[in-house]
Parts: structure tokens; sequence; C-alpha cells
């Protein structure tokens, strides 16, 4: 017990020598700001990497975006196998089709949709 009481007890040769001083308020806020300067570089980083949609194991993709206002647009959605066209507003995202044939991921979307819609006009 009284050696856990010793232990206790502040010791002069492990106390900070006299010269040694406090941070300063400078260092530490710009210590702080570095800090989460960081933090928000590394966010801004995988959001535009995408890594946390690969993570996911890719189940969704976003395979085309055509915009058709300023916050209106069409997407087409792949999940698994099947791709979705959907129309997202900012109050509503709608289910407007379920495509047969998939759209070819490397042709510009807006290209293909007009041969789809030529091919329902014959129809």
């Amino acid at each position: 017990m009284i050696r856990l009481l010793l232990l206790l007890l502040p010791l002069p040769a492990l106390a900070e020598p006299a010269g040694a001083s406090v941070p300063s308020l400078g260092s530490w806020l710009l210590s702080s700001l570095l800090v989460i300067g960081l933090i928000v570089l590394l966010g801004v980083l995988l959001k535009k990497t995408r890594l946390s949609q690969a993570l996911n194991g890719g189940q969704m993709k976003v395979v085309a975006t055509l915009p058709l206002g300023v916050k209106e647009k069409l997407m087409v959605v792949r999940v698994g196998e099947q791709q979705f066209l959907l129309g997202v507003t900012p109050q509503q995202v709608s289910f407007l089709s379920r495509l047969e044939m998939p759209l070819d991921e490397t042709q510009p979307f807006a290209q293909q949709l007009g041969q789809l819609m030529k091919k329902d006009e014959k129809a």
C-alpha cells in the first residue's frame, strides 16, 4: 500500500525542465486547423474517387445522367444485371422504365436515348 502511495507522489526528477514553455495559443490553433483541413481533404478525395461505392461491392451504379433542367435529370441506374431509367427532381425520384436492352456504358447517353426513342416511334 505504501509503495502505491509513493508512486502517486510527484517526483522532481520526472518534472519538466524549468526552461520548457507551454505551447502558445497560435501554435495550438495552427495545429488544430491543419488537422481539420486534413480531415476535409480526405473526405473530398474519398468522394471524388468513389472508393466508398467500390467498398459496397458495386451492386448499384449510375450508368448515365442527362440533365433536363437546372435541377431535373434522367438517370440510368444499374442494379445487378438490370438497368432502370429514373427521373430525378429535388422533390422526388420517379421510376420511368426498366430497360430491356442495357445501355453501352462507353457511348454517350444522349445518343443512345435518341436511338431508343426512334425505335419506339417506329413501333
